[in-house]
């Protein structure tokens, strides 16, 4: 076991030491790495500052400070997702407050991210997997800022239909905002559920921490951000609250929820989408292999491929053929 992983696994045991831990475990080890990978960081008040030695900066909030490790790992990754600022000598790309970026490859309006961007690299393998067409049915699971489903309803256009999931309460307000906007110019609409993808429909202790990795406690921890009891919602809630006929295409970055959600046997005895998900780390353990579990059940095939600058693999899902997936269908008959 790694001394970082001990420390992470420390501080999800007992919140109170992630402060400590951040304060002085963990900036330097990200210290370390980064002058391994020719980066610097500097440290402000409330924020640290990863520099390149071409004048490429990146600011990232402490309390985001868990994504410094990825962004010296992707540094360019993130640095050219967006327009950065130039600021005297230096451009800067500033990740520390939610705010307003231009998006690289997105030129329809700005978007707020509650903190890290949604590079448009990552959207792109999403769709050339889909090939999701007008009138298509696609969700969004652990929708961020909204950007990924506004591309996906440029593909579907007015007849198809986009519902965003996700239940992190600064994530809902940047949605909320983006959508906002994305329906004032185009005058298109995009379904938002503010809810979290489970295998119930009860509530669920959630930690909203304002970015990428909010996610239930019992996976992330109560030391990533503001742990409240938050209503959840399954696949086949979702299907039944809006009457959908059918289901073409699921993403799937829920931030290790993809443990458990494709569980649901009623969800899947109506509907064989395509699905592609980020796999995640559950106590050191890559979720790949449950959910190949889970979804092979169904009859669906996979292939893992690299993700576009971070380390974090996809899991391409492909659905049984038409008359495969009738079997499957009377085999899970009663």
């Amino acid at each position: 076991m790694s001394l970082l992983y001990f420390t992470k696994s420390l501080c999800k045991k007992m919140p109170f030491l992630q402060k400590v831990a951040i304060k002085y475990f963990y900036i330097y080890f990200l210290k370390i790495k980064a002058k391994k990978n020719k980066l610097s960081i500097e440290s402000g008040k409330n924020y640290c500052e990863f520099h390149s030695n071409n004048g490429k900066v990146i600011r990232l909030n402490k309390r985001h400070l868990i994504y410094g490790k990825d962004i010296i790992d992707s540094f360019d990754y993130y640095f050219s997702a967006v327009e950065p600022l130039l600021v005297d000598s230096i451009r800067l790309v500033d990740y520390s407050l939610p705010k307003y970026h231009d998006v690289v490859g997105f030129d329809k309006h700005p978007i707020y991210f509650p903190s890290l961007s949604e590079p448009i690299l990552t959207t792109h393998q999403y769709l050339d997997f889909a090939n999701i067409n007008d009138s298509d049915i696609v969700l969004d699971l652990g929708a961020y800022s909204g950007l990924t489903s506004i591309i996906f309803k440029e593909k579907v256009g007015k007849t198809g239909k986009v519902i965003a999931i996700d239940a992190d309460e600064q994530n809902s307000r940047a949605i909320q905002k983006n959508f906002s906007l994305y329906q004032k110019i185009t005058g298109n609409n995009i379904d938002f559920l503010n809810k979290a993808v489970w295998i119930h429909d009860n509530v669920l202790s959630f930690s909203n921490e304002g970015n990428m990795g909010s996610s239930a406690s019992e996976i992330v921890g109560d030391y990533r951000g503001d742990v409240k009891f938050i209503p959840c919602v399954k696949l086949s809630s979702i299907s039944n609250l809006y009457g959908l006929s059918k289901i073409n295409f699921i993403k799937c970055d829920v931030e290790g929820a993809e443990s458990v959600i494709f569980e649901d046997k009623d969800f899947f005895k109506k509907y064989m989408p395509k699905i592609i998900v980020e796999t995640h780390f559950i106590d050191n353990v890559e979720t790949t292999e449950k959910v190949i579990s889970d979804l092979s059940k169904y009859g669906y095939t996979f292939k893992k491929i690299i993700q576009t600058g971070v380390t974090l693999p996809l899991l391409e899902c492909y659905p049984p053929v038409k008359w495969l997936s009738i079997l499957f269908l009377i085999s899970m008959a009663p």
